[in-house]
């Protein structure tokens, strides 16, 4: 038996909540799919890096007098310098050049770890496993986030035009019970 004071626009907003609730779970699956390939592509670029880009030691020669500039000169990357030093690659011919070290090893005749690609020019750390896994995992949740905001935004819009006409109703049940003198 059904409860009489509930209107047919609570039934309708109870059966929205109930699909809106239902898609949200079955975006899971498909959110840790976009993951997991996500983490696979980063797994084969972490691969990649590690074959391609080799850590060396390098000396200081000279003290850095200004902190390294970030692409375009535009600010300063934080606690880095740009110094002159000299590295032995891994094909064994060593080099001298500039290069960005932390400001703590910017110092003459300090050494510090870098990483060179197959051409010997500085680059990052290659990226490990694990980040490629930690940007895999927050792929997966952006991407069920994103569905449940699109699915909460929808679910909201709903909500409104329920109420809207809700209100519309009630004005409606109102006049007719009042009579026309109550509308003006």
């Amino acid at each position: 038996m059904r409860n009489p004071l509930v209107r047919r626009s609570d039934r309708i907003e109870g059966v929205l909540a109930g699909i809106v609730t239902l898609l949200a779970l079955i975006a899971i699956p498909f959110a840790m799919m976009i993951g997991s390939e996500d983490i696979a592509a980063e797994t084969a670029a972490s691969d990649a890096q590690m074959q391609s880009r080799h850590q060396v030691t390098a000396t200081v020669l000279t003290t850095a007098t200004q902190p390294a500039a970030s692409v375009g000169d535009s600010a300063p990357i934080a606690n880095t310098a740009r110094v002159n030093a000299v590295w032995k690659p891994p094909n064994g011919v060593q080099r001298t050049g500039v290069i960005t070290v932390p400001s703590a090893s910017a110092t003459e005749g300090s050494t510090t770890d870098i990483w060179l690609d197959d051409t010997g020019r500085q680059t990052t750390a290659p990226l490990t496993h694990a980040d490629a896994v930690t940007n895999g995992v927050l792929v997966a949740a952006f991407c069920w986030l994103c569905a449940v905001g699109v699915l909460g935004g929808a679910f909201w819009v709903a909500r409104r035009v329920l109420d809207h006409r809700r209100a519309a109703r009630w004005a409606e049940e109102w006049a007719q019970l009042a009579g026309p003198e109550a509308v003006r």
